[in-house]
């Protein structure tokens, strides 16, 4: 269906003082800051992970060496999925549009496009728990048992026990990823990176951060966390009480495009 001079009839002539409804301040893009972008050339594309090495064992005096394997990890395959959006004018509606509204189609559909990438990856965080949606090792993204390809134990993401975002949980998930092993349970100098947390959580997770006091407590205590991550604030986070730390490994949160227009 297009968008004929009968549908915009007021659009047709002069006296309309201001034209509302279309424009309004946006938000900067945000999965950009939680997320890797790559660009995709191929028909899908593949990310394979290796292990390194364990622990080293005692030799004692005479004994051979005790030879160990690497091992070939969880392969990710990333395949394209197309998103399109589009609008049809007709010649009479776009010469005879006295406010230039048809002119800026084109800038509706960019902003369109743009919010569709933001809900797609952030549905990444939305779906965290969702066993629907799984990972190579056969988990969900936030679990406490992502296998481990040496086979000795898990690993954890998520808390011990579920808590909503206060001053004492937060620390908590700082220090279990400063406690984060490998696939050979080495461990991994894992550095918390961003806070990503509702619009609902947005004010307490600036007290956590930017608090010289321990929020939430009548003691005078130093707040060790002030300042300890970046904080993203995003509407585009459907549980009001979900929060999320990102930390700073290489190889995390992977948004690959392929293209960027219709070729």
């Amino acid at each position: 269906m297009a968008i004929a001079t009968g549908n915009f009839a007021e659009l047709l002539w002069p006296g309309i003082k201001k034209i509302w409804g279309a424009k309004y301040g946006r938000y900067p893009a945000l999965y950009g800051q939680i997320f890797e972008n790559k660009r995709g050339t191929l028909a899908f594309e593949k990310e394979q992970g290796v292990t390194n090495l364990p622990l080293a064992a005692v030799k004692n005096q005479g004994d051979g060496i005790s030879y160990v394997d690497p091992f070939q990890g969880f392969q990710k395959e990333y395949v394209p999925t197309v998103y399109s959006i589009g609008t049809i004018v007709t010649r009479e509606m776009a010469f005879f549009d006295q406010y230039n509204y048809i002119n800026q189609l084109p800038s509706f559909m960019a902003e369109s496009v743009r919010q569709t990438e933001e809900t797609v990856a952030f549905n990444v965080l939305n779906r965290a728990t969702n066993t629907s949606f799984l990972g190579p090792d056969g988990s969900a993204l936030a679990v406490s048992n992502h296998a481990l390809i040496g086979g000795v134990t898990a690993q954890s993401n998520i808390l011990a026990v579920a808590a909503d975002l206060t001053q004492t949980s937060f620390e908590q998930m700082l220090m279990n990823i400063t406690d984060m092993i490998d696939d050979q349970s080495l461990k991994i100098r894992a550095n918390a990176k961003t806070l990503v947390v509702p619009t609902q959580l947005a004010m307490r997770a600036k007290k956590i951060l930017q608090s010289d006091f321990v929020t939430g407590s009548a003691d005078n205590d130093k707040n060790v966390v002030k300042g300890a991550t970046g904080l993203v604030i995003s509407p585009f986070l459907t549980d009001s009480d979900a929060w999320h730390v990102i930390t700073d490994l290489p190889q995390g949160l992977t948004f690959y495009r392929w293209w960027d227009a219709e070729i």
